[in-house]
């Protein structure tokens, strides 16, 4: 009577799936799939900002399943676990069957289950003996060092090369664990703000997005100048840079300057240049005259806390200032006329020349000729521990994947026996990959075999 498949146990049945090709692909497929909302929805904006984007459906739906900053999602970490652990005991089921292969040197291969890729016989008028000890020669100058059994009346030899290439595909495995592994650490112990820092200030702080509130750097950090060039032709920023200096117990112990793609690191914390924008007025160059437009000042530098005496003994200062983003409206400045420490009157005066180009402060007109602004530096900070970790499984995948496609495990037996008066001479070998190449290989040696044994 035939007996039934033994039946697995529940353990059995969960080793095997976590060790399943089914599991790789589904968890590999999902980690593809999901990415596109990385990269369609952008990642770390408040909910108001996915609310006017995507609309209130939507919104509620990425906030939910955190697909506004997905990469930091419960769910994303998990299925980089199920990975991590995929592939680790995957390694652990197929890597003893490889450390086998690679400790295997019975130069018997009779009726063992070897899989021969080539063959080649020869003959020769020589001694069995004669003919191993060429064999022999012959298969440690091309190969390795090789061992010998007697079996039968039959001389076995056995040498094999590259035996540590088997490891090249659990190499990558490796680097893999650790790509998931330096995302799950970046994600749970990283951190992800921004700064805006006037130049000239110093900041202490940043916002991290995560927990909504700032958190304290342990260093300073100051703007010492920030640097715009627009585009002659639009109007459109070209290029923008920020000075940056690192301050630690009061000294300065890094300073660099920094654009897109450029950052400065310190402490682990990367600070990118991101934005930028202006906040106020650092002082402006304007020209006053007469209700009869005849000149009293020209080209006065007028700062943001000091003023222009005028005739009347008055004292001109700057009350406010004013800028359209889109720069569908000309940046312009809010002027004030102040005697005996009292304000008389205001006036609005536009930095573009807009007819007409003088405006009335009073009595006085005024034309601002340029304003300068106080300009302040859009910082991106992140600090990744998980870094350190990725560029090792880089540099493991790198070998990992140079061993898998460029290395093989080569091996080559030999038979030597005595049969109707003459000595035969069977090689047999095979290779664990790159199979055309082995075969191109192996065609040589038995041609430097033939030239051998023929002698």
């Amino acid at each position: 009577m035939a007996t039934g498949k033994k039946k697995k146990s529940l353990v059995d049945r969960i080793y095997d799936f976590l060790c399943s090709v089914k599991l790789s692909l589904g968890v590999l497929i999902a980690l593809a799939l999901t990415s596109i909302f990385g990269t369609v929805i952008q990642q770390g904006k408040d909910a108001s900002t996915y609310l006017g984007l995507y609309g209130e459906t939507w919104a509620k739906i990425i906030d939910i399943f955190d697909l506004g900053d997905m990469y930091y999602s419960w769910w994303f970490k998990l299925l980089l676990s199920l990975l991590m652990v995929n592939i680790t005991f995957c390694s652990i089921k197929r890597i003893p069957k490889a450390l086998r292969l690679m400790k295997d040197s019975d130069p018997v291969y009779d009726n063992r289950p070897v899989a021969i890729h080539e063959r080649f016989n020869a003959t020769s008028k020589e001694s069995v003996e004669e003919v191993a000890k060429k064999a022999e020669e012959l298969l440690s100058s091309k190969v390795g060092a090789v061992k010998r059994e007697e079996k039968d009346g039959s001389i076995y030899l056995m040498t094999s090369k590259g035996k540590f290439s088997r490891m090249g595909v659990y190499i990558t495995h490796f680097s893999l664990f650790l790509f998931g592994l330096g995302a799950i650490v970046g994600s749970a112990t990283g951190f992800k703000g921004g700064v805006n820092i006037i130049e000239g200030r110093t900041a202490t702080t940043v916002y991290d997005r995560a927990l909504g509130k700032e958190v304290p750097l342990g260093f300073d950090i100051r703007c010492d100048d920030f640097e715009l060039e627009l585009y002659a032709a639009t109007g459109r920023p070209k290029d923008y840079k920020s000075t940056l200096v690192i301050i630690e117990d009061g000294k300065e112990v890094a300073k660099k300057t920094i654009e897109v793609n450029s950052p400065l690191i310190h402490n682990g914390y990367y600070f990118y240049q991101s934005s930028y924008g202006q906040v106020g007025v650092r002082g402006v160059t304007l020209s006053v005259a007469g209700l009869d437009r005849r000149y009293i000042h020209v080209n006065k530098v007028l700062g943001k806390d000091s003023g222009l005496v005028m005739p009347d003994g008055s004292k001109l200062v700057i009350r406010d200032m004013w800028k359209d983003p889109a720069g569908r409206a000309p940046d312009g400045v809010m002027l004030g006329l102040m005697r005996d420490g009292k304000l008389v009157t205001t006036g609005r005066v536009f930095a573009k020349e807009v007819s007409p180009n003088m405006w009335p402060v009073g009595s006085y007109l005024v034309k601002v000729n340029e304003i300068d602004w106080w300009n302040y530096t859009g910082l991106q900070v992140a600090r990744d521990p998980g870094v350190p970790i990725i560029w090792a499984g880089c540099f493991i995948i790198t070998l990992g994947l140079m061993i898998s496609f460029f290395m093989s495990h080569r091996r080559v037996w030999a038979r030597i026996s005595e049969k109707d008066g003459k000595t035969n001479v069977e090689f047999a070998g095979n290779a664990s990959r790159n199979r055309i190449s082995f075969e191109r290989w192996f065609e040589v040696l038995c041609k430097d075999a033939q030239e051998t044994f023929e002698k």
